[in-house]
């Protein structure tokens, strides 16, 4: 049986311990939206809630748009600044950051922004349409009652 050499057990060991000390750090944020509202939930990997996180919100060109604080449970929520891709950086202290990024398909303009659709009528095509179908149903009704008054007439002309 062939021994592992001193220095390779070491350099094991060593990417072990590194390997599970940069994954207790880790940080992971969460973000969705609903409405015109983004909701943001953050917590480290043990479980534990990212207090008094700073949250910085910047658009797809790096402008920054807002930033501000976990509460005492991780959370942070916003309005919509615009309907642009969102990146939002969480700073949970030192060596502590994740993003997120939301893309503007999944943001939906807050009401006031919105463009005002108008609402237009029925066309020329829709009113000639429904226009055939009334005369189209009246023809039916007209040839049936017809039909039926001809074989009242003929029954009652019988010897």
């Amino acid at each position: 049986m062939k021994q592992i050499p001193l220095h390779i057990s070491i350099i094991l060991i060593a990417l072990f311990l590194w390997l599970n000390h940069s994954h207790a750090h880790r940080v992971n944020l969460f973000a969705w939206v609903e409405g015109d509202t983004v909701y943001v939930e953050s917590k480290f990997s043990s479980s534990r809630r990212v207090k008094k996180g700073k949250i910085i919100v910047t658009d797809s060109e790096e402008t920054q748009l807002l930033t501000g604080t976990t509460n005492e449970n991780g959370e942070f929520s916003f309005k919509v600044p615009k309907k642009t891709e969102l990146k939002i950086v969480l700073v949970a202290g030192t060596g502590h950051r994740a993003e997120w990024t939301i893309p503007a398909s999944e943001i939906e303009m807050p009401a006031a922004q919105k463009a005002p659709v108008q609402e237009k009528g029925p066309g020329a095509k829709e009113v000639l349409i429904g226009i055939g179908c009334i005369l189209g149903l009246a023809g039916i009704a007209a040839y049936i009652r017809n039909r039926k008054k001809k074989n009242l007439d003929h029954e009652s002309t019988k010897i």
